[in-house]
């Protein structure tokens, strides 16, 4: 029996590793839209169908059950098998998948879903800088490789989100090489202003509509995005104080960060935006204390960095036993994308946490062994 195209849309994002909330960011539609077209409940409007088509990589035949391309369907196995092998925080994982889509572009050598995914977990395994991901063996080859994979995702793609990202990766890929100029280069090509985003875009959109509550969402949305992105400028900051020599500087950004968040959020539990890439806050705000030689205050801090997990999964799980992140701060109160975390994934991130090289001159403290033993009966 033919798939509807419902069924092609679940299929093609499940591929891809994409939530419907992340395939109705790239639309530009609520994920209520995405579950109506994939349970059959409706179809997308005519103007949606080029962008789906993109964002797969895939005809608009295909989304319509015309073009059965034998290599499309075996790209989104070769993707399916790669997502399923993935273990969070589990090294060989990841170069166990990224093997799997490497393969895959050996027989397929220019498909664009194979090598946007490759280019992705590429980066990670070869720049990750808690080094939970990186394999120095093979880190060179891998950052070539995934060079070649973003030059050609820019050229090929027409999503601009997919090639800003993919330049991204080369600031960073080029930069880990010494290429310090042609990195400069990259950097030139990204615009000046961090407010040219899809949601104050579709804000102006919404309010010349008339859509005021439209307009709250994406404004709270974009909220959400400029909040992490300041917490990623505060890590950097305050990491680069460091690296100099200036703890005392090091540590008034962070507090001054997290006093801001207080402020915001007053008493609330708010997304962890003290937490993402580039670093946990509250850890690197304890390496920072112990360049003063302040155990007890790097304690704290790394009591923090615990509880706040802690505390989040004292709240209700939710049905799909993970712990929901209510916001109730009316700066982003109305954020579109719901954010929930795992007890599992809680568990081992605080396990990494607690094992970080930059604290392990307190780990042997009685205030840290009682927090690794909290950790490890989670």
């Amino acid at each position: 029996m033919a798939m509807t195209m419902g069924q092609i849309i679940k299929k093609l994002r499940k591929g891809q590793g994409l939530t419907q909330e992340e395939l109705a960011e790239r639309l530009g539609v609520t994920y209520q839209a995405i579950s109506k077209w994939e349970n059959d409940w409706g179809m997308p409007d005519i103007s949606q169908i080029v962008p789906l088509a993109s964002i797969f990589s895939v005809s608009t035949d295909y989304l319509f059950g015309v073009d059965r391309t034998s290599e499309t369907e075996e790209a989104l196995k070769i993707i399916s098998t790669a997502n399923n092998v993935e273990k969070y925080g589990v090294r060989d994982t990841y170069l166990k998948a990224y093997d799997i889509l490497m393969d895959g572009l050996k027989k397929y050598p220019n498909n664009y879903m194979i090598t946007y995914h490759c280019m992705n977990l590429g980066f990670c395994i070869s720049l990750q800088e808690d080094g939970c991901l990186s394999d120095d063996d093979r880190a060179e080859t891998i950052r070539s490789e995934t060079i070649r994979q973003a030059r050609f995702v820019i050229s090929n793609s027409k999503n601009i989100c997919d090639i800003l990202w993919a330049r991204v990766n080369l600031v960073y890929l080029y930069s880990a090489n010494k290429q310090f100029e042609i990195a400069e280069t990259e950097a030139f090509n990204f615009p000046v202003r961090s407010d040219l985003t899809f949601y104050s875009a579709m804000a102006i959109v919404s309010e010349y509509m008339g859509n005021y509550d439209r307009e709250v969402t994406c404004l709270c949305n974009d909220m959400d995005d400029l909040l992490q992105a300041f917490e990623d400028k505060i890590a950097r900051l305050g990491k680069a104080y460091y690296n100099s020599g200036n703890y005392t500087d090091a540590i008034e950004v962070y507090e001054r960060f997290f006093a801001v968040m207080k402020a915001i959020f007053k008493d609330e539990c708010p997304p962890p935006y003290h937490d993402f890439d580039s670093g946990d806050c509250y850890l690197l705000l304890a390496q920072a204390y112990l360049g003063i030689d302040e155990e007890e205050k790097a304690m704290d801090a790394v009591e923090n960095a615990v509880m706040y997990y802690i505390d989040l999964m004292n709240k209700e799980m939710d049905n799909e036993n993970s712990y929901p992140i209510v916001v109730c701060s009316p700066i982003v109160k109305k954020r579109e994308f719901k954010q929930k975390i795992s007890k599992e994934i809680i568990k081992k991130r605080l396990q990494k946490k607690l094992s970080d090289k930059c604290i392990e001159k307190i780990n042997q403290k009685s205030r840290f062994i009682k927090l690794l033993n909290m950790v490890n009966c989670i």
